[in-house]
């Protein structure tokens, strides 16, 4: 049987089949191909090879041993088959035949193996040995081929998805055992290990980005052996090797062949690589790092293989992320704790020494830098002291002063504290900034220095120095600069608690030097403490003291070096300092300008030296202060200060001189004045006695009697005599005198000369001539030896009187024969110590006639307190006012009931029976002037009656006067006064007095006294009144609540209740009582009358007639059926009796509660709101006729209309819809329809309740203007 024959004997889909069934079944490609292989060679007795091809074959995790197309070595044919996916024979060498113009049949045929477009391979088959293929075999061929492609491309998917599926599951391993390493060069060491333990790789390396050095570090790797390694520290230059490309690209690189590869390295350690992958680290778009993988395998890494490996390296990357971020804040943390403990060290303490030496300890302790410095910036001073460090210099440093010029343009140290800007270098020597070297050792390759400032002021320097490159980065700098506000806080506590001590220290000093000045030291021994003192306090290499020594011809500003006085020295001698002074002209010219400026004189450098700078030879820029011993304008001397180095003094300095030089020269003023304190102890001595006088007088009298013996006694003048002013009378009257033999005059006029002259100036008056000043007739004193002067008793620009004073001078020498110009001082310190005793003694009398007046008044208030009858108040005040204040008479007058323009007596009190019926007489009190006046005016009056006969037939020739406070009334005997008894302008009554005598002294009080009664009287009256209005009105309330009450019994006392409807009702009246009422009317057939109504007015009238109207309508509304016929009715009777202007509107409805239908009659009454809930829409019921009451025969008509379910009835009164806001508007009908279509889900007790809300909402404490009635009917839904 011929090969065909065998493939026809089984039907060609069943082979093809089975052909399927047999290659699935298959575990690898290569038994796949074996299969294929065995088929034909079944079938068809021919030889069959399969060539697969890339990138198809071979598969992932298999052992292909075999070439792939393209490179594998074959025949022609089957390359132009692969290249055209087409069916190729060959006969022969080199000839090709298609099917068509095949004539001799082929014995070799190349067919594709296409699965989706995708070429797997090309199946050669060949039969040399046997027939040519025939037409049938090669369909078959080409059928078989088909078949196999889609069973080897069904394997291939299942395998790469199975492969897919293993790797990552290796790659979630991986991922798992790395995630929670939280060291770095464990998680890299371990990554390594891994990956080369799981995918079996020949070396697998982790590189990091070294971001200061772009460069990249080995961080870890592992080989097959332990030599195939490269060294711990290894790094290479971003770009350099493949893992150099890969990480300056940022994209993978895969070198199926290193030879080939350009930018392939080779490493001795690494000698089998043969081909190489690198995948970048990468977080968003920065490059971490890179992982390199090397095989000792060609092209050893699959297309999935480099999908899972970038898998993989995101994994790593994002683990390397997480342990640098875990570092990072770990050192954050580690930072932050540090400066907690450093911060804490340092302001453990306050003296600067202590905590610069803690600071350095503490920093070095916690850092481990080579060196570090502290610096501190003086900027009186311009420099930068070196104050400790860590380093083997660091004490000579300080010993040695070692400083910078702050100034200095060229050092980073002046820069930094100039600028008060962190400096950093991780390369000082490629730093032109830090050219010269700071301190030693000079070795030091990296340096940060950070100011330490404190509110904008640079306060020292932190500088720390390091042997390695790139031993600082930014975070170092952001933890120093934090650190450095810490240490700043401490220096700044340190100073001012140095500062604090340092001014303790002074003002201990100034205290020393206060207590010897107080304890009256010689001046030579304080100003040597002083000098002290200042060379404690201050820098001072050399101090001196120099006074100014000036008779009375010389002046301050015509001194001479004569004139000085080297007082005082320390640590300079004083034959140099003498000399030094009279050097050159030049210095003696700028001593004298810095003795005679306002304060010390601060030298700079540029200023020639002074005397000590000369004495002790300082060089040029030596410092020095100089302060003039000054008081006011007056110059003591100079104190001078010197230091051999440059800006020493500031203010502080200054002022401290200053002080010194202040209290040297209160010293000085102190001796020079102790002489004059002598004198001045003695005027001290008069004046205590004086003042000790003045303190012990009990009177006026008494003062002055004493003052007119004690003052010859202790000034030593001849005699005096004291004087008071009458300021009524307007003249001075004598009340002591000692030593004039001669008769005083009693009494100086105001025109006095002297006195006039004495009173306009208020000062001393020198007599000269006693008879022209004094219009008086002896001589007083002597012309040649006597002194006659007239001193005024002042207080507060007032006079209170005069101290005439008569002194003789006599032979003796002494301070008390002369009459000089302190012995007037002494004198006006007696006057004025006088004056303000007078003054003082005066003030208490005043206070005791307060307290009498204040007593007076309680007296009278008690009275009226305590009386009930208005006739016993009056009673007693008249008897009280004779005894409490001393009138002669008074009467009280209140004015008549019904005739308020007369008057009649309430109390009268007098001596006289005359006088008593004059105050009776009617006449007398219609008639008399001030009466008139007082009625009138409603002012207090008074009346002159010095004239009056002893039967007082004359008074009525007596005028008025209105009394003016501010001016002065002339006071005579017999003297009427009338005050009103009023409140505000209400005249109440009139208290009218009679005195014989007033005293001048006391009129003031007496009037007061009497104006306070008669305000006593007017409140008594008033009281009373109010009395009797409270009494009325509480008569009044309880009859008006009476009222309301029997109003209230006229309304229903409850609402009826019937099924299918509610009905609820309001009533409220603007006043206690009102004109609305409403009713609820039961009749029969299940029928309601509803009533409201409103009489035209409020209050007692509107009530009245409200229960007339209500008792008529339900009278008839029992008998007629009708409402217009009810209204018609109760018209006919209410015109008949009602008042002018009084009428009232009704609506009378009858409800069917079985149909709902209304009938109603409506008397000019506000029109019901009706909701009609199938229209969902409010409307008024049409209008009536005219209001009842009005007018006779008005015809009234009943009106009908119907209820629905659901609809709402609503009778109101004006006391809703027309009341009133705070702005005047009105609450409108329109708001009322909106409210009920608002709550037509509401029962109609909510809804009333919701009206009245809005109603006082809407009022807004505004009270009702008008009473108010609702009454809201609603028919329920079936």
């Amino acid at each position: 049987m011929s090969n065909t024959q065998g493939i026809s004997a089984i039907p060609e889909w069943k082979q093809y089949l089975k052909l399927g069934e047999e290659i699935l079944d298959q575990p690898s490609v290569e038994l796949q191909c074996q299969t294929i292989q065995n088929i034909i060679k079944n079938l068809l007795g021919a030889k069959a090879n399969l060539w697969l091809s890339e990138p198809y074959f071979p598969l992932p995790g298999e052992n292909w041993e075999y070439p792939v197309l393209p490179k594998a070595e074959t025949n022609n044919y089957v390359k132009k088959a692969y290249e055209q996916q087409l069916n190729c024979f060959e006969k022969g060498i080199n000839q090709t035949q298609t099917i068509v113009d095949n004539k001799e049949k082929p014995y070799q045929v190349a067919i594709p193996l296409i699965s989706q477009d995708n070429m797997l391979g090309i199946l050669e088959v060949n039969r040399q040995k046997g027939p040519p293929f025939d037409h049938h075999e090669l369909n078959f061929l080409e059928g078989l081929a088909a078949h196999s492609a889609v069973s080897m491309q069904i394997i291939r998917q299942v395998t790469i998805k199975n492969w897919r599926i293993e790797q990552l599951s290796l790659v979630r391993r991986v991922s798992e055992q790395i995630t929670n390493v939280l060291d770095l060069e464990v998680l890299c060491n371990q990554i390594t290990t891994l990956i080369r333990e799981t995918f079996g790789y020949y070396y697998v390396a982790i590189f990091l980005v070294n971001g200061k050095k772009r460069t990249l570090e080995l961080k870890a790797n592992t080989g097959a052996e332990s030599s195939n390694r490269l060294p711990s520290d290894f790094s290479i230059q971003m770009g350099e090797g493949i893992v150099g490309h890969v990480a300056k690209q940022g994209f993978e690189l895969i070198a199926p062949n290193v030879k080939e590869e350009v930018h392939f390295r080779e490493f001795a350690q690494l000698p089998e690589t043969i081909s190489e992958a690198a995948f970048p680290l990468k977080i968003d778009k920065k490059i971490i790092g890179v992982l390199d993988i090397q095989s000792d395998l060609p092209d050893a890494f699959h297309e999935t293989d480099s999908i899972v490996l970038s898998a993989l390296t995101n994994s790593i990357a994002v683990a390397v992320q997480n342990v640098y971020l875990y570092n990072s804040l770990k050192r954050r943390a580690d930072q932050i704790a540090s400066l907690f403990e450093i911060g804490h060290t340092i302001n453990s303490s306050l003296n600067l020494d202590e905590v610069l030496e803690k600071t350095i300890l503490s920093i070095k302790k916690r850092f481990d830098y080579d060196d570090i410095h502290l610096f501190t910036v003086h900027l009186g001073r311009r420099k930068v002291f070196y104050q400790t460090g860590t380093s083997a210099f660091s004490t000579k440093l300080h010993e040695e002063g070692f400083s910078f010029e702050l100034d200095d343009k060229e050092g980073i140290i002046p820069w930094v504290a100039r600028s008060g800007i962190s400096a950093m270098t991780n390369n000082a020597a490629e730093d032109k900034r830090f050219d010269s070297r700071t301190l030693p050792p000079y070795n030091n390759l990296s340096e940060l220095i950070v100011p330490l400032q404190y509110d904008g002021e640079v306060l020292g320097l932190l500088d720390i120095q390091s042997t390695k490159i790139d031993a600082f980065d930014e975070h170092d700098l952001f933890l120093f600069e934090a650190l450095a506000t810490t240490i700043s806080s401490a220096l700044r506590n340190a100073y001012l608690f140095r500062s604090e001590q340092w001014r303790r220290q002074v003002a201990d000093s100034f205290r020393d030097v206060i207590g010897m000045i107080s304890s009256d030291t010689a001046i030579d021994t304080l100003l040597q403490k002083i000098l002290n003192q200042l060379n404690r306090n201050l820098p001072c290499d050399a101090s001196a003291i120099w006074l100014l020594e000036l008779d009375e011809e010389t002046d301050q500003k015509n001194i001479t070096p004569q004139n000085l006085k080297l007082a005082a020295t320390w640590n300079v001698p004083k034959n140099k300092l003498i000399n030094a002074l009279h050097s050159s002209e030049e210095v003696w010219e700028n001593f004298v300008s810095a003795m005679q400026s306002n304060g010390p004189s601060i030298r700079t450098a540029n200023k020639i030296k002074g005397p000590l700078g000369i004495a002790m030879e300082y060089p040029d820029d030596y410092s020095s202060i100089a302060a003039p011993l000054k008081i006011g304008n007056q110059v003591f001397g100079l104190l001078t200060l010197a230091h051999k180095t440059a800006r020493r003094y500031g203010n502080e300095s200054s002022s401290i001189t200053s002080t010194f030089a202040n209290y040297a020269a209160v010293a000085i003023q102190n001796a020079r004045l102790y002489a004059d304190s002598q004198e001045q102890a003695w005027i001290s001595t008069i004046l205590l006695q004086v003042a000790q006088t003045c303190q012990r007088s009990e009177s006026i009298d008494d003062l002055l009697e004493s003052m007119v013996r004690l003052t010859p006694l202790l000034v030593g003048v001849k005699r005096c005599a004291f004087y008071l002013w009458e300021p009524f009378d307007e003249h001075l009257i004598l009340k002591t005198q000692y030593g004039f033999n001669e008769h005083l005059p009693n009494k100086w006029e105001a025109n006095v000369p002297a006195v006039f002259q004495m009173n306009h100036t208020q000062s001393p008056i020198f007599i000269q001539n006693a008879g022209e000043e004094l219009n008086f007739v002896n001589t007083l004193v002597s012309e040649e030896t006597g002194t006659l002067v007239l001193l005024p008793l002042i207080i507060r620009n007032e006079l209170l009187g005069a101290f005439l004073v008569a002194h003789e001078r006599t032979g003796l020498e002494g301070f008390q024969n002369r009459f000089s110009s302190q012995t007037l001082s002494i004198l006006q310190g007696i006057t004025q110590q006088t004056a303000m005793t007078i003054d003082n003694l005066s003030l208490i009398e005043a206070r005791q006639e307060e307290a009498y007046v204040t007593a007076v008044l309680l007296q009278v208030a008690q009275a009226v307190v305590s009386l009930n009858k208005l006739e016993d108040v009056f009673s007693t005040i008249v008897n009280l006012l004779p005894i409490l204040i001393g009138v002669d008479s008074c009467a009280i007058y209140l004015p008549t009931i019904n005739h308020p323009d007369t008057f009649h007596p309430a109390g009268i009190y007098t001596h006289s029976i005359l006088f008593d019926d004059l105050l009776y007489n009617p006449d007398f009190i219609r008639e008399f002037p001030l009466f008139k006046f007082v009625q009138s005016k409603k002012k207090v009056g008074y009346a002159y009656g010095e004239n009056l006969l002893n039967d007082f037939s004359d008074w009525e020739n007596i005028p008025a006067h209105p009394y003016l406070e501010e001016e002065d009334i002339y006071i005579k005997s017999n003297m009427f006064f009338a005050f009103p008894i009023q409140i505000q302008d209400n005249l109440l009554g009139i208290l009218l007095t009679f005195e014989k005598n007033i005293p001048k002294a006391y009129f003031e009080k007496r009037f007061e006294l009497l104006r306070g009664v008669s305000q006593e009287i007017a409140l008594a009256i008033q009281n009373h009144n109010l009395q009797l209005e409270m009494v009325n009105r509480e008569k009044y309330e309880r009859e008006l609540q009476l009222s309301r009450q029997i109003q209230e019994t006229f309304l229903p006392d409850h609402i009826p209740v019937y099924t299918g409807w509610e009905i609820e009702a309001r009533w409220e009246t603007a006043l206690q009582v009102g004109g609305d009422f409403y009713d609820v009317i039961e009749l029969p057939n299940n029928r309601l009358g509803l009533v409201i109504a409103d009489v035209a007015d409020k209050g007692f009238p509107a009530a009245l007639y409200m229960t007339v109207s209500r008792t008529l309508i339900r009278a008839f509304g029992q008998t007629l059926n009708d409402p217009a016929g009810i209204f018609q009715s109760v018209n006919q009777l209410l015109v008949a009796d009602t008042p002018n202007a009084m009428f009232i509107t009704a609506v009378y409805i009858i409800v069917d509660l079985n149909t709902g239908e209304l009938t109603y009659a409506n008397a000019g009454h506000n029109l019901p709101f009706l909701f009609l809930a199938q229209e969902n829409k409010v409307i008024e019921l049409p209008k009536g006729s005219m209001a009842l009451g009005v007018i006779e025969d008005i015809t009234y008509h009943n009106e009908k209309i119907s209820m629905q379910p659901g609809d709402i009835l609503l009778l109101y009164t004006d006391g809703l819809s027309e009341s009133f806001s705070r702005k005047e508007t009105i609450f409108g009908t329109e708001r009322v329809k909106s409210l009920i279509s608002n709550c037509k889900d509401l029962s109609v007790k909510d809804m009333l309740l919701h009206l009245e809300r809005e109603l006082i909402e809407f009022r807004d404490g505004e009270p009702a203007s008008d009473d108010l009635t609702l009454i809201a009917i609603k028919y329920l839904k079936n």
